[in-house]
C-alpha cells in the first residue's frame, strides 16, 4: 500500500516537473532543451511501465508436505505426474561436457518418483563425444544415485556437493557416511578422469579401427562407437553426412523405463562395498537425441530442438509437464521438481500454463561486479508479477504444462487475477469461459483411446502437427488428469518406437507443418524463450514463480565481460524484435492481462533508453566545454518537485529492495551494470534492430562460451577479467573520458578566474563523477585485477584530469578571458548541473 501511494505522488511530482520544464524554455540552445525533454519523458514513461505490473506483488511458497500427503503412498510409489527433463547442448566444447553430465546425475538424483522421471539430453552438435560422456554418466548414477538416496545428500551435483568444505549429513545412516563418502568420492575422481579424456579416447579408437580397416588417404575416416559401430552422427574428421549440420537423426536410450515397484540393492560385500540393502537402486529413464541436420534447412537453433524433444518425448514418456534446463544448470535441491509440480496440481491450477524459478549462478565472484545475479530482475519484477497473470518465459528453469506447447486453450480465463477480477472480465471476449482440452475430457471418460488416425481432440486440423500418427495420437493423453493416464504408463520404448522418435525428429518433419508458428517453441525470434510465454499468456494461460531456498537450480554466469555483454545483446536484441513483429504486444489478445501487457511492452522497448542515457551522460559533461546548458533559470518550485522525484524514488527502490530480500549492495551494482549495459549492449541493440527492419538483415550470433580460460587453481575468477575486445566496449570507454574532460574543463575554468565561484558547478562535477562511478565496475573490467583496486585506472582518470585542465588554462584559444562574461556562464553552469543530476525520474 505504501508503495502505491508512492507512486501516484511521484507520478503528480514528476507531471508537474516536466510541466515546468516545458514552460521554461532555453533559447540559446533550443536542440538541447528539446532532447532534453524527449529524454524526461522516455525515463518517466520507462519507469512507469516498469511500476505498474508491480501494484499486486504476491509471495507464493509451495507446501510440499500436503503435496506428500496427497500422492505418496505408504509402500514408496506415488500418483504424481510424470515429468519430462530436457536438456539442450549445442557444444562439448564451448559447454563443458562435466557439467552437462553433473546436470544429469543431479535429474537421475533428483527426490521425484524414479518411474516419472524422464531425462532427454538434446546434443545439436550431433558428437559422439556427448553421448559417451551420458553413458559413462548412466554409470556411475547406479553408485552416486543410490547414495544421495540413502544420505540425503545436497546438493546432488557431484561436482559441486564434493566442492563443499562441509557436509550437514541428511540422512539415517550417518555411522556408515564417512566411509561410503570416501569410497564415492574416489569414484567420482575416476568418473572426472574418464570424461576428461573422452575426447583422446574417441580419436585413439577411431585411429586404431580405421587402420585395421585400411582405410586409404583422401577416403572419409569415419567415427567409431565403443562397440564397434560407426557412429551416425558428427565424425570427428568431418565428411559428407557425418558434420556438423549435415548428419542424421539419432534416439538412444541409455536407460529404459524402470519397473513400477521398488527395487532394493544388495548388501555391502567384497564386489560392492557400499550397502544398498534398504535403498531403492531404480534409475530414471535417460535418452539421448539429436535431431537430424541438412543444409539448406533452417534449424531454428534452441526453439528447433525443444520441439525436437517435445515430439520424441511424446512417443517415448509422454509426461504431462516438461522441465527445460540449460546443460551448465544442475538440481540444486533434491526437492526442486516437487516445488514446482505443487503448483500444477494444487487448488485452480488447470490454468496454469508454466512455472518459471529464479536463475542463479555459480562461479561469480565474491562483488558480481557484472550483476551476473540479476536478483532485481527476478526477486523483483518476476516475482511481482505473479499477483497479474504470471512471469513472463525466460528460458532454463521453467516447467510446462505439456498441452499448452500443443496450442490448447484453458479450461477457463479470469485475465484480472486476484487484483482486478471485475476489471479483467470488461477486456476478456468471454468473461470467464473458454473450451480447452480439459472440458472435452468428460466426453472423453467413457470412451476408449482413440484409434490410431482418429484424432478427435485437437485444438487444431492434423495436419498442424506433422504426418506421424503416432504422434498425433498421444496428444490427448498428455493432459493433466486424463482419462488416458493408464495407457500412456504402458509406453515402452521398443525399436519400432525408436525409430518413429527418429522420424519426428527429420530435418524435413516440419515442413508445411504449425511448429515454431502456431504451437511449440516460436521460431525467427533471438528470445524465443520470451515470445513462447507471451503466446500461452495472450490465450488466458497462467504463469506462476517458484523460490525456493535452498535455490532449485545453479548455473554457470558467463566468464568475462565480454562473454555478459553478448549475453546482454543477444537478449536485448531479442526484445527489441519482439515490438518489430506480429508478437507486439500492443496488439496482443484481450485474454492478456492490462498490466501484464505493460509488463511486455516494458521488456520489448527497455532498449531504447540507451539513447537517452548516452545523451545525458555526456552532454552535461561538454556543456562545460561549449556553455550551452540544458536549464537556463532554475526557480525554487523546480528544486521542490525535483525534491519529490527523487526522495519518492529512493523510498520506493529500498521498499521494493526489502520485500524482495535484495541487498542495497545488489541493487547499487545491478544500477552498474545497467548504465554499462545501456552504453554499450542496448545500444547495439537498437542499430542491429532498426538495420534489420529497414534492410531486412539477418541478425546472427555466437554461442555464449562458459569455458574458462584462466588459471582456476591459482584464482577461481582469473578469466573473469581476461580482456577479449569488441566494438561494445567503444562507447562506455567514450563516455568515461568525456565525463573527465568535463570535470577537468569545470576545475580549469575556476582556477583560471573565469567561474569565479566553484561551488556553482560542484553539482555538475558531482554529476560527472556520479556517471564515473557508475561506470567504475566497466573500467575494472578491462583493466583491473580479482581482488585489488585497480590503481592504473585511478591513475589514468587522474592523468587524464589533470593533462586537460593543464592545456585548457595554457592554451589561450580554448577559453577567454572577460570577467563578466565568464560570470554568466558560471551561473548557467550552475543551474545546469543541479538539473543535470536529478534529471532522471
Amino acid at each position: 500500500m505504501q508503495c502505491r501511494v508512492l507512486i501516484f505522488v511521484r507520478l503528480i511530482a514528476f507531471t508537474l516537473f516536466v510541466i515546468w520544464r516545458i514552460s521554461h524554455k532555453n533559447p540559446d540552445a533550443m536542440w538541447l532543451w528539446v532532447t532534453s525533454i524527449c529524454g524526461e519523458f522516455w525515463f518517466g514513461f520507462s519507469w512507469l511501465l516498469d511500476q505498474l505490473p508491480k501494484l499486486n506483488p504476491i509471495n507464493r511458497v509451495p507446501d510440499l508436505a500436503v503435496l506428500r500427503q496427497r500422492f505418496d503412498r505408504p509402500d514408496g510409489t506415488s500418483t504424481l505426474p510424470g515429468l519430462d527433463i530436457f536438456v539442450t547442448t549445442a557444444d562439448p566444447i564451448k559447454e563443458p561436457i562435466l557439467s552437462t553430465a553433473n546436470s544429469v546425475l543431479s535429474i537421475l538424483a533428483a527426490d521425484y518418483p524414479v518411474d516419472r522421471n524422464t531425462c532427454y539430453v538434446s546434443d545439436d552438435s550431433g558428437m559422439l563425444l556427448t553421448y559417451e560422456a551420458l553413458a559413462e554418466s548412466s554409470k556411475f548414477a547406479t553408485l552416486w544415485v543410490p547414495f544421495c538416496r540413502k544420505h540425503g545428500i545436497e546438493p546432488r551435483g557431484p561436482e559441486s556437493y564434493f566442492e563443499l568444505k562441509s557436509h550437514p549429513y541428511m540422512g539415517r545412516a550417518q555411522d556408515e557416511f564417512v566411509n561410503d563418502r570416501r569410497r564415492v568420492r574416489k569414484e567420482y575422481d575416476e568418473f572426472k578422469a574418464r570424461i576428461n579424456s573422452l575426447e583422446h579416447d574417441i580419436k585413439q579408437r577411431n585411429d586404431g579401427y580405421n587402420a585395421a580397416n585400411a582405410h586409404r588417404e583422401g577416403e572419409p575416416r569415419p567415427t567409431w562407437m565403443a562397440d564397434g559401430t560407426q557412429w551416425e552422427g558428427t565424425w570427428v574428421d568431418a565428411s559428407e553426412n557425418h558434420r556438423r549440420g549435415d548428419h542424421a537423426g539419432i534416439v538412444l536410450v541409455l536407460l529404459n523405463h524402470p519397473s513400477h515397484r521398488r527395487q532394493t540393492g544388495p548388501p555391502a560385500s567384497a564386489d560392492n562395498p557400499l550397502d544398498f540393502s534398504g535403498v531403492d537402486v531404480r534409475l530414471p529413464m535417460l535418452v539421448y537425441v539429436s535431431r537430424e541436420k541438412r543444409p539448406g534447412h533452417d534449424h531454428q537453433k534452441k526453439a528447433g530442438a525443444m520441439n525436437a524433444l517435445t515430439r520424441a518425448s511424446a512417443l517415448l514418456s509422454n509426461s504431462p509437464f516438461i522441465l527445460n534446463l540449460d546443460c551448465d544448470h544442475y538440481i540444486n535441491n533434491s526437492q526442486a521438481l516437487r516445488a514446482g509440480i505443487c503448483f500444477m496440481v494444487g487448488r485452480d491450477s488447470d490454468t496454469v500454463a508454466f512455472v518459471q524459478f529464479p536463475q542463479r549462478f555459480e562461479g561469480v565472484d565474491p562483488t558480481d561486479l557484472y550483476a551476473n545475479h540479476n536478483r532485481i530482475f527476478f526477486d523483483g519484477t518476476l516475482r511481482a508479477l505473479d499477483g497479474m497473470q504470471g512471469p513472463i518465459y525466460v528460458g532454463t528453469g521453467c516447467l510446462f504444462r505439456r498441452i499448452t506447447v500443443y496450442g490448447f486453450d484453458p479450461p477457463r480465463i479470469n485475465v484480472g487475477g486476484p487484483c482486478f477480477p471485475r476489471l479483467a472480465g470488461l477486456f476478456a471476449k468471454t468473461k470467464y469461459e473458454k473450451p480447452g482440452l480439459e472440458m472435452t475430457m468428460a466426453k472423453a471418460k467413457a470412451a476408449p483411446v482413440p484409434a490410431k488416425g482418429k484424432h478427435g481432440f485437437l485444438p487444431l486440423p492434423k495436419k498442424t502437427y506433422g504426418k506421424s500418427d503416432a504422434f498425433v495420437d498421444s496428444i490427448p493423453r498428455a493432459s493433466h488428469p486424463s482419462p488416458y493416464a493408464a495407457a500412456a504408463e504402458g509406453i515402452v520404448a521398443d525399436e519400432a518406437t525408436i525409430v518413429e522418435a527418429v522420424n519426428v525428429t527429420a530435418a524435413a518433419f516440419e515442413k508445411k507443418t504449425g511448429w515454431g508458428k502456431e504451437i511449440g517453441w516460436v521460431y525467427d525470434t533471438v528470445t524465443e524463450d520470451v515470445v513462447t510465454g507471451y503466446r500461452m499468456h495472450i490465450k488466458g494461460w497462467r504463469s506462476r514463480y517458484c523460490s525456493i531456498y535452498p535455490h532449485a537450480f545453479i548455473g554457470t554466469a558467463p566468464i568475462n565481460l565480454t562473454e555478459r555483454l553478448f549475453q546482454v545483446l543477444r537478449w536485448s536484441t531479442g526484445s527489441l524484435e519482439i515490438f518489430f513483429s506480429k508478437n507486439n504486444p500492443l496488439f496482443g489478445s484481450t485474454y492478456l492481462h492490462p498490466l501484464q501487457r505493460v509488463a511486455y511492452i516494458n521488456i520489448t522497448t527497455y532498449p531504447f533508453t540507451a539513447i537517452f542515457l548516452i545523451f545525458y551522460t555526456t552532454v552535461p559533461a561538454l556543456s562545460f566545454v561549449t556553455g550551452h546548458f540544458i536549464v537556463q533559470r532554475p526557480t525554487t518550485m523546480f528544486y521542490v518537485y525535483l525534491g519529490i522525484v527523487l526522495s519518492t524514488l529512493l523510498v520506493i527502490a529500498v521498499l521494493e529492495v526489502k520485500w524482495a530480500g535484495v541487498t542495497v549492495f545488489e541493487w547499487f551494482r545491478n544500477g552498474q551494470f545497467w548504465m554499462t549495459a545501456s552504453c554499450s549492449a542496448y545500444l547495439a541493440a537498437v542499430c542491429q534492430v532498426l538495420t534489420k527492419v529497414i534492410f531486412r538483415r539477418d541478425i546472427s550470433f555466437k554461442l555464449t562460451s562458459k569455458l574458462p580460460s584462466g588459471d582456476e587453481k591459482k584464482d577461481p575468477y582469473a578469466d573473469l577479467y581476461v580482456v577479449r575486445w569488441t566494438p561494445l566496449m567503444i562507447t562506455p570507454i567514450i563516455i568515461i573520458f568525456v565525463n573527465i574532460i568535463g570535470s577537468a574543463v569545470a576545475f580549469a575554468k575556476v582556477l583560471d578566474g573565469e567561474w569565479t565561484h566553484w561551488l556553482k558547478v560542484a553539482g555538475g562535477v558531482f554529476f560527472n563523477f556520479w556517471v564515473l562511478f557508475h561506470l567504475y565496475p566497466f573500467a575494472k573490467g578491462i583493466l583491473g585485477k580479482h581482488g585489488k583496486t585497480p590503481v592504473v585506472v585511478l591513475v589514468w582518470w587522474a592523468f587524464t584530469f589533470v593533462i586537460t585542465a593543464v592545456l585548457y588554462i595554457n592554451i589561450p584559444h580554448m577559453h577567454s578571458s572577460g570577467g563578466k562574461h565568464t560570470t554568466v556562464h558560471g551561473h548557467h553552469g550552475k543551474k545546469f548541473v543541479d538539473a543535470g543530476y536529478y534529471n532522471w525520474p
